[in-house]
């Protein structure tokens, strides 16, 4: 695949304060990461549909479903320890 591209940056030097937060700031992230699964699948079946029915996707459909894999990409590279990055609460 051409159109994605993924760079990370992970030093070897790890914090262990920030394995402590890690512990809590899971919490609230997993939350704002549900409902956007709920909405993104909610996206994905709009899009579905627009390609069905007018053989092209929905812009504002895809950009949001853009935004929440990207979100997904930071939250997991945070809590599978590849970088001490921290990916904001809510995306942007």
């Amino acid at each position: 695949m051409k159109t994605i591209q993924t760079s990370v940056k992970s030093p070897q030097k790890a914090s262990r304060f920030e394995l402590l937060v890690r512990l809590v700031y899971w919490i609230p992230v997993v939350l704002v990461l549900y409902i956007l699964s709920v909405l993104s699948f909610l996206g994905w079946i709009l899009n579905f549909g627009s390609v069905l029915i007018r053989g092209m996707r929905s812009a504002r459909v895809s950009s949001f479903l853009r935004r929440v894999l990207d979100y997904q990409y930071k939250f997991g590279a945070y809590y599978s320890f590849i970088t001490d990055e921290r990916p904001p609460i809510l995306p942007e």
